[in-house]
């Protein structure tokens, strides 16, 4: 099992979209709140996830609200895809937890 972050071509080009670049997210996946919720892995920074650092605060802090979807497959983990929404942590805790099979 590898440790390399695989990014799907989907979160490329919302990355993009999102102006994040490969350091921006792995700020993210290393400062924010993990959450497993809707059968993924939700990475959160909120504000309080900023390091105390001035000078690394003002250079991240555009970053606050980012919430990126890993789903940790067989070759490693992969990212999905990346979205910002600063009130993001309350939808990610109320999604269900497993797909339910009729």
């Amino acid at each position: 099992m590898s440790d390399t972050l695989i990014v799907t071509h989907h979160a490329r080009h919302r990355g993009a979209q999102r102006n994040l670049s490969a350091s921006d997210i792995a700020f993210v996946l290393q400062h924010g709140r993990r959450i497993w919720s809707g059968g993924a892995e939700h990475v959160f920074l909120a504000r309080r996830d900023l390091p105390e650092d001035r000078n690394l605060r003002r250079q991240f802090e555009r970053l606050e609200g980012t919430v990126l979807v890993v789903d940790n497959g067989y070759e490693g983990p992969i990212l999905i895809t990346a979205y910002r929404n600063r009130r993001a942590l309350k939808h990610i805790r109320c999604k269900t937890k497993y797909a339910r099979a009729m």
